[in-house]
């Protein structure tokens, strides 16, 4: 074969090598799983029309999560055993909280006058934006007290 030859031979297969050298050197992609999907209802047939002496039936209730104004879960108390609330320093009784390890103490401060906690005034324990899913006693006190703008 003379040069010539040779060069447009070369000319030719390039494309097809970079194109294999890319498809061996690319991440391999797995297909997609294929989605499993719900079971349809069958469509509706046509109504039978019933004798007017038929009763009537009411319809059924909404589902639980659909009603309104349901009473709210009630939440579980903070432990002060709990990892969090060791390290917050966090006690029921704001009496009982530990002046020389937290400096921030001072007399007079409750979880009812903090900015984080979420409980009514008047209720004996509500949630805590600090504690997420658990409820603090009004009387209870931890580091992480901001004075709530609206108390004395």
């Amino acid at each position: 074969m003379s040069n010539i030859q040779t060069r447009r031979r070369f000319i030719e297969v390039v494309p097809f090598v970079g194109i294999g050298m890319l498809a061996a050197c690319s991440p391999k992609v797995e297909p997609p799983a294929p989605t499993v999907s719900a079971p349809q209802s069958p469509p509706p047939t046509a109504a039978v029309l019933e004798p007017a002496s038929a009763p009537v039936v009411a319809p059924a209730p909404p589902p639980a999560e659909v009603v309104q104004n349901a009473a709210p879960a009630v939440l579980p108390m903070v432990d002060e055993k709990a990892i969090q609330a060791v390290a917050l320093g966090y006690v029921a009784d704001s009496a009982r909280a530990d002046k020389v390890k937290f400096s921030t103490y001072a007399p007079g401060r409750q979880c009812s006058g903090c900015a984080l906690y979420q409980g009514k005034a008047g209720e004996a324990s509500g949630p805590c934006l600090i504690f997420a899913g658990k409820q603090v006693v009004a009387k209870g006190w931890c580091s992480s007290w901001p004075k709530k703008p609206d108390s004395d």
